[in-house]
């Protein structure tokens, strides 16, 4: 089923599952009047302007799946809300979807975001959901990406570097190992280096964060180098189609810029 998703062995994926936060994308100074159609419309265009590159997508159910017409590449499909609930300064992940609910929709795998503060309180709940996914998925048949996005660090003066290598550390102790960790880029080469070590075998890509285009593009490359094998790339990709308020203008962008973006990302790891 991994197979699927990868060019070469390598994972060459778009992330494009944003929901409520798409809307400022959309029209970032009036995000709430954007409208469903025209959520799925942009979505479209980025879909179609990185669709020769990837070797598979990741969309929501909601606007996402609706953008992704006459798919003829692999997708995952979201399977948590957006966003997260907070209580005293910790984030929990609320399920929105099940497995088998989202296998029905045509995923061929399925993505969870965990935001994950190895020293918050709320670490063993974020495992506990984690554990039930997985479990779910290896009963439908589907493969897991387990994305991880820390927080937290700052506040404590830690280096972003030991909160992922602490934090994927905590799901390797809890031995909750999916199909692919979707990883943010934990800081140096050294720190690279370990993940790969620590993950024996279970392969790693690396997410974008939001970083700029070419920030993301020297993580990538030092990822690459040191044990990754691809990336789920979204925001460092198309992030200014915000920059424009017309559909001609976005499409412009996309279809120049920021698909050029991607071939490049796609070489590094070819």
């Amino acid at each position: 089923m991994l197979e699927q998703f990868q060019k070469n062995g390598k994972y060459l994926m778009l992330a494009l599952d944003h929901r409520g936060s798409f809307k400022k994308f959309v029209n970032k100074a009036n995000p709430d009047s954007v409208t469903d159609e025209q959520l799925i419309q942009v979505k479209k265009m980025i879909i179609n302007a990185t669709r020769e590159n990837f070797s598979g997508v990741l969309i929501d159910p909601d606007w996402g799946l609706k953008s992704f017409e006459n798919p003829d590449k692999p997708y995952l499909l979201c399977i948590e809300k957006t966003g997260y609930s907070e209580d005293k300064g910790e984030r929990t992940t609320q399920l929105e979807y099940s497995v088998q609910q989202l296998k029905e929709m045509g995923a061929g795998g399925i993505k969870i975001l965990l935001y994950f503060n190895p020293e918050a309180l709320s670490c063993s709940a974020q495992l506990e959901t984690a554990k039930k996914v997985l479990n779910d998925c290896r009963v439908s048949n589907l493969p897991l990406f387990l994305e991880i996005v820390t927080y937290g660090n700052e506040a404590l003066a830690k280096d972003r570097s030991e909160w992922v290598l602490r934090s994927v550390d905590a799901f390797i102790k809890a031995n909750i190992i999916p199909d692919v960790f979707k990883l943010e880029y934990p800081g140096d080469e050294e720190s690279c280096k370990k993940i790969t070590a620590m993950l024996n075998g279970t392969p790693w890509i690396l997410l974008t964060r939001g970083e700029p285009y070419e920030v993301f593009l020297e993580q990538l490359k030092i990822a690459y180098a040191n044990g990754a094998v691809g990336f789920l790339a979204g925001r460092a990709i198309w992030q200014e189609v915000a920059n424009y308020d017309n559909d001609a203008d976005r499409l412009r962008f996309l279809d120049t810029i920021a698909s050029e973006r991607f071939r490049e990302i796609c070489d590094v790891v070819a």
